[in-house]
């Protein structure tokens, strides 16, 4: 999703802007010729151009003046982003993103850098200068070639060259790969590293040595890694997902302008920065959640008896097969009469949904307004819709969707603002501006039993016959016969929701669950949720929507109900569809999956070989390499949460022939 609106992203930042004279930059507009881009470790994107380099902390690009306002050819950090290496005009500058001191590092010229240790590996037209930090002087390697890439990665540095690939360390130079390339890029996953040259993308396998190659459409401008499994490629204006686990591409184009980009750059909330030469775009883009189908500034959930339902600014979608699927005729009814921000969305026989400027019922294909005004919510209740507004309460239709009467401030309601309804069997809570009301369907009374203490009450939640309530900017409260108890949990919460026994809760810095009066936080979803605004059960799962993505969880370990299975599996780099005798097998990996994109990024692995100790994985995928003669089993477990495991069942296969010792190695990219 593409966030049009950049200040959503570093909201918190604008102090900053105050002080940019003091800390040695001064403001600008969108930088020209722009060349690549990274993120310090305060948070701000950096990005390099021909006019030197510039931060931006979401507001504003302010010219960092301490370096030379030139053209900065290579741009990279240290491990923890603390320091910033630019390369301009004869120059290698290193920035202390921190203190704002910058030091001239060394006389190199070079068009790419990589940072290991202690040491920064330059790449230049005639070799790989290695600099140390601490240190005068330099070393030297791949004299006499041209250095087009070098890369850091898990302690070792790699450099591609116009005679192919190279291992590099201070005491030898090894050639990994032979072959002439004129330009390319590099990157790195796991046991695995890729180059893109040309309209190929070579694969090598650290572990094995073998090389694995796809063809691709054209040529990629600009490649990094995202989420450890992904390559994020720019290629003809398209920025593109590449599945190192699946060997394709997936999820589509990304961005939305056909640029040529110089550059893409992950950065810590995973969001792509695609930079073309004049402007950037920013792409946030979580595969640990389901694509969104387009920008929305606000998307709601609902469910009728066919799939489960999306309301955004721009219509009602379909999630159906993992895909969102747009309901056309709605959509195009709701544009008509200009009310296709969505609100709120519910179904049973007809489906009613609320918008910014009505309540629309879609009934046979035709669309018909019952109510004017700010729709917040729909429930039914008893066979009555109780549609709640934002300034006339609460608007009750019967069955017939005829409205039957208007809860208000004349019929006991504490005020006619409602900020927000929930139900629980026959009784509807009722958040107003001046208190919580509740609403008996049945027999029509109407009570202020909860009092006010807790503040402008948002949602409310009823777990094992007690009442929870989320105040805005307040936190989560609990009922008790005093009133009400504060918990310790986070301030901004924006949904509350019941399922499997457990209370989710959603906030602006991800989701967490309630055990024993303790807001936990739910692993891995820190920070995966800038706003998340919804939250609903549907067909035995709880899903929890922002307008960065849909998550599915299945209970609250976040266990996945899908086995683990064998996704791809080969001997000797040959593609098998069953295991049976194995014939000369010195090579056999299999690769497994929950075939599930939406959690299978959360999942920790480990396998277990001829009944065994349980050995971790750093990726679903295990790799044997001369395996004992006779019958072996293997079961490969996987977990979210450290100690829920799901396991596979067990594969067996025979081994025919003499082979040495087994030597399982774990952790390898797919071959």
């Amino acid at each position: 999703m593409i966030m049009s609106v950049k200040a959503r992203l570093y909201g918190g930042l604008l102090f900053i802007v105050l002080c940019l004279f003091s800390t040695g930059a001064s403001a600008h507009s969108t930088p020209n010729n722009m060349t690549e881009v990274v993120q310090g470790k305060n948070g701000f994107m950096y990005f390099a151009s021909h006019e030197g380099l510039y931060k931006y902390d979401g507001y504003h690009f302010a010219l960092i003046e301490a370096l030379p306002a030139q053209w900065v050819y290579a741009l990279t950090t240290n491990a923890d982003k603390s320091m910033l290496y630019a390369a301009s005009n004869g120059h290698i500058y290193a920035y202390d993103v921190l203190t704002g001191n910058v030091k001239q590092f060394a006389d190199v010229t070079s068009k790419d850098m990589a940072v290991n240790g202690q040491h920064v590996y330059a790449a230049t037209s005639k070799g790989v200068e290695v600099l140390s930090k601490k240190s005068a002087g330099n070393l030297q390697a791949l004299v006499g070639q041209t250095v087009l890439k070098v890369l850091s990665h898990d302690g070792q540095v790699y450099a591609l060259t116009n005679t192919g690939l190279w291992h590099l360390n201070l005491n030898h130079q090894r050639q990994l790969i032979k072959m002439p390339i004129h330009s390319g890029l590099i990157a790195a996953v796991g046991d695995r590293l890729y180059i893109a040259h040309e309209q190929t993308l070579y694969s090598y396998d650290l572990i094995t040595e073998q090389v694995h190659k796809t063809s691709l459409n054209t040529t990629p401008s600009a490649m990094t890694i995202y989420k450890n499994s992904y390559l994020a490629m720019a290629m003809a204006g398209e920025v593109r997902l590449y599945s190192t686990l699946d060997k394709q591409f997936v999820s589509g184009v990304l961005n939305k302008s056909k640029l040529f980009f110089n550059s893409v750059y992950a950065d810590s909330q995973s969001n792509l920065w695609a930079v073309a030469d004049n402007e950037y775009e920013i792409i946030s883009q979580d595969l640990n959640q389901f694509n969104l189908p387009l920008v929305s500034r606000y998307n709601v959930l609902g469910k009728d008896n066919q799939s489960l339902l999306m309301g955004t600014d721009s219509g009602v979608y379909r999630f159906v097969q993992r895909q969102f699927v747009a309901m056309d005729a709605l959509n195009n009814a709701l544009s008509k009469v200009q009310s296709n921000e969505i609100t709120s969305i519910a179904s049973d026989k007809v489906t009613l949904v609320g918008t910014t400027n009505g309540l629309y019922v879609w009934q046979n294909e035709q669309l018909s307004q019952l109510a004017n005004g700010y729709i917040l919510g729909i429930e039914k209740i008893a066979g009555c819709w109780l549609v709640s507004t934002s300034g006339q309460g609460v608007i009750v239709i019967d069955d017939n969707l005829v409205i039957e009467k208007v809860l208000n401030v004349d019929s006991g309601l504490a005020a006619n603002e409602v900020l927000a309804t929930n139900k629980f069997e026959h009784l509807l809570y009722i958040s107003t501006s001046k208190g919580l009301s509740v609403y008996n369907v049945k027999t029509g009374n109407m009570s202020h039993s909860l009092t006010t203490q807790a503040g402008k009450v948002s949602k409310v939640a009823m777990l094992d016959k007690s009442v929870y309530v989320a105040a805005y900017g307040g936190g989560l409260y609990k009922q008790t016969n005093n009133g009400f108890k504060l918990l310790v949990s986070p301030r901004f919460i924006t949904d509350l929701a019941v399922f499997n026994g457990s209370l989710y809760i959603a906030t602006t810095n991800g989701l967490f669950t309630l055990v024993d009066e303790t807001v936990v936080a739910i692993p891995h979803t820190e920070k995966q949720y800038f706003g998340a605004n919804s939250l609903m059960a549907y067909n035995g799962a709880m899903y929890a929507v922002s307008n960065n993505g849909l998550l599915g969880l299945s209970n609250t370990n976040l266990q996945n109900d899908k086995p683990v299975l064998v996704s791809l599996m080969s001997v000797n780099d040959a593609s098998l569809n069953a295991l049976n005798d194995v014939q000369q097998a010195s090579q056999m990996t299999l690769h497994f999956s929950n075939f599930d994109y939406a959690l299978t990024q959360y999942y920790d692995y480990q396998y277990s070989h001829n009944g065994g100790a349980w050995i971790n994985l750093n990726e679903p995928v295990v790799h044997f390499s001369q395996l004992n003669e006779g019958e072996h089993s293997l079961v490969v477990r996987a977990t979210l949460d450290g100690s829920h495991f799901v396991k596979s069942a067990p594969i067996v296969w025979n081994v025919q022939g003499s082979f040495y010792k087994a030597m399982p190695l774990h952790g390898c990219a797919l071959c």
